[in-house]
């Protein structure tokens, strides 16, 4: 799944993206090119309203610049939970 210019995180979300889709999405659209692990999370909290305390495990399997240091099915799997616990609640 690719992320268009004009498509929304949320709306990104609620088509199925992965977790990981979602912090290559974050990356790209980031102003330098560089995801920070505080950038995530506000992103998170501000667009899909998953609080800091909810995203701030998953960090653990990102290195400083948010690239994935495990393995990224399991990455899926658990952002996979966050994400769907948040998914059409938002929704218009």
């Amino acid at each position: 799944m690719t992320a268009h210019e004009s498509t929304s995180l949320q709306e990104f979300v609620e088509r199925g993206a992965s977790f990981c889709e979602v912090v290559d999405y974050l990356s790209r659209r980031a102003t330098d090119g560089t995801l920070t692990p505080l950038n995530f999370l506000r992103a998170l909290q501000e667009e899909l309203g998953i609080s800091f305390v909810e995203a701030r495990p998953l960090l653990e399997y990102f290195d400083p610049r948010m690239r994935p240091i495990a393995d990224i099915n399991v990455i899926d799997e658990l952002g996979g939970e966050l994400l769907a616990r948040h998914r059409h609640r938002n929704v218009r």
